[in-house]
């Protein structure tokens, strides 16, 4: 069962980078409500303050979780915890890169310490927890990793392969990797890393 979070900034084309199926349950953040609504997508519940959302109608008819907005956590962090607490345990956070509000961005990239089976994806970007184990990549793509908060690592198959490394917090050794071959092994040897797979351009 899957639960998609999607928040601001909200792709232009939601079903372009993610196929929604009949079985998601989709929960719009806020001012992701009109996004959504414009977009034809079907939302099965809304979460936020709604401060930013223009045209409140919109809410009428949807099964909503109306905030404070004077409250100890972000409307995503709460919409997170709605989809958790219904039982959904793979969940996929659209939007939410850059905008005008760059601090909700960092906020988002916590929201891993919570939930590390979370995806984050735009149209760029796919961001998520790799912990112990051995992993095969195939993106083509960009692929960067960085310490959460710490790891040993080995990139086989990688043009900056390493070996046995230790990564640790705010190293950036990581960043802007590429595949050498089809498909590249990352080893965690201890620990856990955030990767971050982009599009190249």
């Amino acid at each position: 069962m899957r639960a998609i979070i999607v928040t601001h900034p909200t792709p232009m084309d939601v079903q372009k980078i993610l196929k929604l199926t009949k079985d998601d349950y989709v929960i719009a953040v806020d001012q992701a409500v009109s996004s959504l609504h414009d977009q034809g997508v079907h939302i099965d519940l809304a979460v936020g303050d709604f401060d930013s959302l223009e045209n409140l109608a919109l809410l009428t008819h949807l099964d909503t979780v109306k905030l404070d907005p004077i409250k100890d956590v972000t409307d995503t962090f709460q919409a997170l915890y709605e989809a958790n607490k219904r039982g959904y345990k793979d969940l996929v956070l659209v939007g939410g890169f850059g905008g005008d509000r760059i601090e909700h961005f960092i906020a988002h990239l916590m929201n891993f310490n919570h939930y590390d089976s979370l995806v984050m994806l735009n149209e760029d970007s796919r961001l998520y927890i790799k912990k112990e184990g051995t992993h095969v990549i195939t993106h083509p793509g960009y692929i960067s990793l960085f310490a959460y908060p710490e790891a040993i690592v080995s990139l086989i198959g990688f043009k900056y392969p390493l070996e046995a490394y230790q990564l640790s917090l705010f190293d950036a050794i990581g960043i802007s990797n590429e595949l050498s071959e089809k498909t590249g092994k990352m080893i965690i040897h201890h620990g856990a890393v955030l990767v971050v797979e982009s599009n190249k351009k």
